[in-house]
């Protein structure tokens, strides 16, 4: 890239900046701006018992270190008996909603290469997942899953929602197909259109914040019933950080749907979509005693709890309590394999040796 196209980007870039009435915010071209309180900020008042104030009151400054320090993250890990962690972008989700494509294309780049940097000083205890680019040729989400591996980053990740490229349509096989070559998990996050706007008024964030989560649901169906696993059987997929109570009843619903239209439906799968999620996709949840209760009609082996550092809907530094009273009178095998085995073999943890430096 010449000095120009630096320029070019670094004007465009996402930054933060203070909006009266809406306290720090990510500024990304072209879309609203993002206060960064839920972000991080939020997670002081929440572990000392605070009833937490306004949006506007919080800076970017009042995030934890642990938010861009690695050394300072494990310190927080240990604070919460965390043994390692998966690392998933913030308000970077929203640059998906950009249709700056060369911009997105670079973005993603960028952030590829911070979270390798960040990750690569404890690579034992943190596992990033890469961001692609769903803009643009599909060429380039390949070629940036495939740097990604190189720098060190063993997953990628896609938002929720790509309403101009859905994740039914064939263009996505061309990604689907090289992953399942590299053996390289893709996750589904919120993002890319998490704020519709047509839901405004009283109670707005609570609707945008818990339906959003159960939106999860769209990226599943949209990649069982158009059929990917059929095609890439070994190729996983994982929605993350959706919550887990819901999936129980919507696959029951696809697989009631597959029993009675199976014959006319195209393309045609030959198992009940349930089988293609326990063989091919994996979940995660932070506060879901629902969805523990209906782990056996999830597949147990399919699930993973996760803390959410640094956001405030995670459970953060009280993850241990929050584990007893939603495993209580789980199976020590089940809670076992949710709480941390599902996550450490998927991911790369080496679980042994994370033990044992602990137990040092």
């Amino acid at each position: 890239m010449d000095q120009s196209d630096a320029k070019k980007w670094r004007d465009k870039a996402p930054h933060i900046a203070n909006i009266p009435d809406m306290g720090d915010c990510m500024i990304i071209d072209g879309l609203k701006p993002r206060p960064i309180a839920f972000e991080g900020p939020m997670i002081e008042m929440k572990a000392r018992g605070e009833e937490i104030p306004k949006i506007s009151d919080f800076r970017y400054d009042d995030c934890r270190p642990g938010s861009w320090d690695p050394d300072e993250r494990l310190k927080d890990q240990d604070i919460d008996g965390v043994l390692g962690e998966v690392i998933y972008p913030g308000v970077g989700l929203f640059i998906w909603d950009s249709d700056d494509e060369e911009m997105l294309y670079e973005v993603c780049k960028t952030y590829n290469d911070w979270l390798s940097e960040f990750c690569g000083a404890h690579p034992g205890r943190l596992k990033g997942a890469a961001i692609l680019p769903t803009r643009g040729p599909i060429e380039w989400a390949v070629a940036e899953a495939e740097r990604a591996e190189k720098i060190g980053l063993g997953s990628v990740m896609l938002p929720a929602w790509c309403n101009h490229r859905p994740y039914n349509q064939p263009i996505w096989d061309t990604l689907w197909a090289r992953l399942e070559e590299m053996n390289m998990l893709c996750n589904f996050h919120l993002g890319g259109g998490i704020f519709p706007s047509h839901i405004k008024g009283p109670g707005a964030s609570g609707v945008l914040v818990c339906a959003g989560k159960m939106n999860l649901n769209e990226p599943m169906q949209l990649v069982i019933w158009g059929g990917a696993p059929v095609r890439f059987p070994k190729m996983r997929w994982s929605i993350v950080e959706g919550g887990i109570g819901w999936i129980a009843a919507a696959l029951e619903l696809m697989d009631h749907w597959w029993t009675d239209h199976k014959g006319w439906m195209k393309p045609r799968l030959e198992q009940k979509p349930s089988n293609y999620f326990r063989d091919n996709f994996f979940a995660t949840f932070e506060d879901d005693r629902a969805g523990v209760l209906t782990r056996e009609l999830i597949g147990v082996d399919t699930l993973m709890w996760g803390a959410d550092y640094p956001h405030t809907e995670g459970v953060w530094p009280f993850s241990k309590k929050s584990i007893a009273s939603n495993f209580a009178g789980c199976p020590a095998e089940d809670t076992n394999k949710i709480v941390c085995e599902n996550a450490a073999k998927l991911y790369g943890f080496d679980l042994d040796k994370l033990l044992a430096n602990r137990a040092a």
